[in-house]
């Protein structure tokens, strides 16, 4: 995948967390994101992410949250 399209997915990813974590601790809003991605997202969409984190891509604590909870699912 190009780097340019995994920046797009990481961008997009943090902003549904940051909207989504508004008033949560970081494990809440962890859930609320991962569900969010899992219901909304396609898979390839979510393997690519979780590819691009578990290669050392760097995110913030609530997406990277998100990402354990989807990453228990695989």
């Amino acid at each position: 995948m190009a780097p340019k399209r995994v920046d797009h997915l990481v961008k997009m990813a943090e902003q549904i967390a940051l909207n989504l974590g508004a008033g949560h601790d970081d494990a809440a809003a962890g859930e609320q994101t991962a569900g969010h991605i899992r219901h909304f997202w396609t898979p390839a969409m979510r393997l690519q992410l979780l590819d691009f984190w578990h290669h050392g891509g760097e995110v913030t604590a609530v997406l990277a949250a998100a990402l354990r909870n989807l990453k228990e699912e695989d």
